[in-house]
């Protein structure tokens, strides 16, 4: 890849999608469904189906089955984390934060996943794996990866200022404490409130969707920085919509099963939606390949 970035990609593609007719190297296979390039730190987005989303699953209760015990052990730290955010809310007099708090699982999720895409990482190549390499992930791409998770928190903060200010709007001059919250809750301001939370929490969980589904993988397996990956992940999710839109229920679901467990769930949920989004990352970001081949890590830096 040359400084000015318009030398043609691995693949024949030039920057700007047109491919030319060089047959020097070995030709990548394509598939049936194609492929699409995007900009020169990316390579190529592959089409996947909403089919290959139980195939994501499967791999990933594959890998958590493999590595049970650094996986549920990564995934103790943020259930323990979480907790203790419950707590702090509640010896607050903030009860109705803990809710919107415990949601934002959604929202960090990205953040949350790495050190699950790392232990799927080295137990496909047959290395051994730990809760410390779990933890120390971030080694991979440390500045890349702290910008969106700072971002995630900024966002995290927002989210937790307008649940409070929801809460304001639909119950003026109450003190939002528990015996208002159950009493209340069946009100119609009670309704209101939590439609409206709803409809805010969907728009804020659909935009991290957006541009953290494939961002943070790519970031610790390419090396990517922080702007190209959120742009791509954005491009990989609108282009390939029905399977996201499968996909990204599938996270709802299974965090909501972990919540409604008293958090004891996501010992098993975390791992397997954080595992099973490595290979989502895989088979997406692996159109400039031939079958069955992925990229290794920091093949496709960003030329500085």
């Amino acid at each position: 890849m040359t400084q000015n970035g318009k030398a043609p990609s691995a693949n024949g593609a030039t920057p700007s999608g047109i491919q030319t007719n060089s047959t020097s190297g070995p030709q990548p296979h394509y598939g049936p469904k194609g492929v699409n390039f995007l900009i020169k730190e990316m390579a190529l987005v592959t089409e996947v189906g909403t089919d290959d989303v139980w195939k994501w699953l499967a791999a990933g209760w594959q890998d958590l089955k493999a590595n049970s015990l650094v996986s549920m052990s990564y995934a103790g730290l943020f259930v323990i984390l979480g907790l203790v955010i419950s707590f702090g809310f509640y010896f607050m007099d903030l009860p109705y934060l803990i809710l919107p708090g415990l949601t934002g699982f959604l929202l960090v999720g990205p953040a949350v996943g790495i050190g699950f895409y790392e232990i799927s990482r080295r137990s496909a190549g047959g290395d051994k794996t730990s809760l410390m390499t779990a933890v120390t992930t971030a080694k991979y791409n440390k500045l890349g990866i702290f910008g969106l998770g700072v971002a995630l928190a900024f966002v995290f903060q927002i989210w937790i200022r307008v649940s409070f200010t929801l809460f304001a709007l639909n119950f003026p001059g109450v003190m939002p404490d528990w015996e208002v919250i159950i009493l209340r809750s069946l009100s119609m301001e009670g309704v209101y409130f939590g439609i409206c939370i709803a409809l805010v929490g969907a728009i804020f969980a659909a935009g991290i969707f957006l541009i953290g589904a494939f961002s943070m993988p790519m970031m610790m397996d390419r090396k990517s920085v922080l702007l190209p990956s959120i742009i791509t992940s954005a491009y990989a999710v609108l282009h390939n919509r029905n399977a996201m839109i499968l996909w990204a229920a599938m996270i709802v679901i299974f965090t909501g099963i972990g919540l409604l467990t008293a958090g004891l769930g996501l010992m098993i949920t975390l791992p397997l939606i954080g595992h099973a989004t490595w290979h989502a990352y895989k088979q997406v970001m692996s159109g400039d390949l031939p079958t069955g081949q992925s990229h290794p890590a920091g093949t496709l830096t960003a030329d500085s």
